[in-house]
């Protein structure tokens, strides 16, 4: 039989809640979702690179930049100061932010200036770059691994789902929003409804916009995959409810079949070959009549009280065979005297449950009085 003190029950329900809410929190800071596998990188072409730095870079092959900018007539020869579309995953950092987090490894001279502004042309800024590396700025060492993030969007269904491709634009001295909205070939309304906060004239920071993929089409925005984040906080509470009530119904039963067991002793008493005889010399009735107590006819439980071993042990002698006046299956029958009452116990040593005293009273026809024995060295009953 299972069986939870209240301390456990406490504990297990508290355990149960911290898990919740702990779930709860890291769900409710989850505000990206789950992220899309294309996003492009509005690269801006500064003298000096060429496209093999930037596939180095960006993590992206010189055959999939190709393929998103056909304006690019030879791989060998790009024109500075154009903006090329590079291709890279879009995720969910740290249940935080959309981005992909890149990996550049330091070179003689490198600081985070350089990789912010030259090597990532503005995708990204010193802050940013700090936030997510223990570096010391002012100490970088050769062969160091960066984290570079470079941040993205998948879209927005409440604007419109027909665009689910994205290009991340880093804004430059001299840009307005109709300069922008004119190169994306997008409506300014549109570009303000993806970008509500963005300052345009700033000549820095990032803005989004729809981007086409290398066939020249948009690409619509796909439906999100599994269960959003609303959903599953949803699915979360309910699951930790019913384990919560569960745990709940299975303490109490156990409580309630303890009581039932401890119940149950009394009609075992009755029912016993042996005891059963003297139960019904002593009150002078043969099974048939009526009374209280279930299972047990004619008796009627009136409290329960306490006896110490050695009281009752006093008051049968030591459990003395001239005390004892029958053997059942729970144990011995004797004759006691206690606290002025003529009594019958059922007692058993080696168990040592209960004593379970057969007495008579002036008003009632019979009272069983469920004893239960207390040891000094423990807290519970033996």
């Amino acid at each position: 039989m299972l069986s939870l003190s209240r301390a456990r029950l406490k504990k297990l329900v508290s355990g149960l809640w911290l898990v919740l809410l702990l779930k709860f929190c890291f769900l409710a800071e989850s505000s990206c979702g789950s992220g899309c596998d294309l996003a492009l990188a509005s690269y801006y072409f500064w003298d000096g690179t060429n496209l093999s730095f930037i596939s180095m870079v960006l993590s992206a092959s010189i055959e999939d930049i190709l393929g998103y900018n056909t304006q690019i007539a030879s791989k060998d020869f790009v024109i500075s100061g154009t903006r090329i579309n590079v291709p890279f995953s879009c995720g969910c950092l740290n249940n935080t932010v959309l981005g992909h987090a890149f990996n550049y490894t330091l070179q003689q001279g490198d600081t985070y200036d350089t990789l912010a502004g030259t090597y990532f042309s503005n995708l990204t800024t010193v802050a940013w770059i700090e936030k997510f590396n223990s570096y010391n700025p002012n100490n970088l060492q050769i062969g160091d691994s960066v984290t570079v993030v470079v941040n993205c969007t998948c879209g927005n269904s409440s604007v419109s789902k027909e665009y689910g491709l994205f290009i991340t634009y880093p804004l430059r001295p001299g840009d307005t929003i109709n300069y922008v909205a004119d190169y994306a070939n997008r409506s300014v309304k549109l570009l303000r409804e993806y970008n509500p906060d963005a300052n345009f004239s700033a000549g820095a920071g990032l803005v989004y916009f729809p981007g086409r993929d290398k066939s020249g089409n948009f690409r619509p925005l796909q439906s999100s995959k599994g269960a959003s984040s609303g959903v599953i906080v949803g699915i979360s509470v309910a699951v930790a409810a019913v384990l919560v009530i569960l745990v709940v119904y299975i303490y109490f039963r156990c409580i309630r079949r303890r009581k039932m067991e401890k119940a149950s002793l009394l009609p075992e008493v009755a029912a016993d070959p042996l005891t059963r005889p003297a139960l019904e010399s002593f009150h002078g009735t043969s099974g048939g009549s009526t009374g209280g107590a279930a299972g047990v006819p004619g008796m009627t439980v009136d409290k329960s009280v306490e006896f110490s071993y050695e009281e009752l042990a006093k008051a049968t002698n030591d459990f003395s065979l001239a005390n004892k006046i029958g053997q059942g299956g729970f144990g011995a029958v004797y004759y006691a005297e206690l606290r002025g009452e003529v009594c019958y116990g059922h007692f058993n040593l080696l168990r040592a449950y209960s004593f379970v005293l057969i007495t008579k009273k002036v008003k009632l026809p019979a009272i069983i009085l469920i004893v239960h024995l207390r040891s000094q060295n423990s807290e519970g009953s033996f």
